[in-house]
């Protein structure tokens, strides 16, 4: 029987550089990219409609880098697939209401949420090979039926598993499933499905295979800079708004 963490941590082969895994400090650029791209978005959408066309193209490229360094980082740590939903849903719950006032239903989730959830259905889905195997599909099924209720919906939930297990197999060749996946993300699940600005998601493997192979590292900052930035961003151009009347 295969180790709880074979499923996720299967070297890739050492035949080619290309397999080379890469590190977590590698996705320092992309995940700066992702905070910019998603800062200009929500701009457009809460303080300047007039410039929303053009904000909205470059906000799509920002959940597929998001949930692909996610799941990029689950292939190279095991130990994050726990860790990490520690620090979502807190921040989750904390950004809803902020997320609400910015013109938002209820039931329709943050992307923090969705980001949990793409976490948790990456270990459910390893442990299905495992003796946890009843308690991982009751947590895929719980998974599945709440995935309806969040930002980018299934598809974006996929998106976090579909990379682990590509980047666990192919090292860094699996990030470029990000720009395929990224645009099912952005596009399956909207109403009406599927608009221009869409393709932007394809942007992310390029962006992310340049970070990677050019080794782009940058300072890493804490991980509270990350997690505290959706919500408080998203206050702030609130409030801007509001004070633009």
């Amino acid at each position: 029987m295969a180790p709880p963490s074979a499923a996720i941590e299967a070297p890739p082969s050492a035949a080619s550089p290309a397999a080379a895994r890469p590190g977590h400090a590698d996705f320092e650029l992309a995940k700066l990219v992702a905070l910019v791209a998603m800062a200009a978005d929500h701009y457009g959408k809460i303080v300047d409609p007039q410039v929303y066309d053009a904000t909205h193209v470059f906000g799509r490229l920002a959940f597929p880098l998001f949930a692909a360094i996610i799941g990029a980082r689950l292939a190279l740590d095991d130990g994050l697939g726990r860790r990490y939903p520690r620090s979502l849903l807190p921040w989750a719950m904390v950004s809803q209401p902020i997320y609400v006032a910015c013109g938002r239903d209820w039931l329709d989730a943050n992307i923090l949420f969705t980001l949990a959830l793409g976490v948790v259905a990456t270990i459910a889905l390893r442990d299905l090979s495992t003796r946890s195997r009843p308690a991982a599909a009751v947590a895929l099924a719980a998974v599945f039926a709440a995935s309806a209720f969040v930002d980018y919906g299934p598809p974006g939930v996929a998106m976090i598993p579909a990379v682990a297990f590509a980047v666990a197999r192919l090292g860094a060749r699996g990030l470029w499933l990000a720009g395929i996946a990224g645009l099912a993300a952005n596009g399956v699940w909207a109403m009406p499905p599927f608009e221009a600005a869409d393709l932007a998601a394809l942007a992310a493997a390029p962006l992310l295979a340049v970070s990677v192979v050019a080794r782009c590292r940058l300072p890493r900052l804490p991980a509270a800079v990350y997690y505290g930035f959706y919500p408080g961003h998203l206050l702030a151009l609130h409030l801007w708004a509001l004070s633009l009347g």
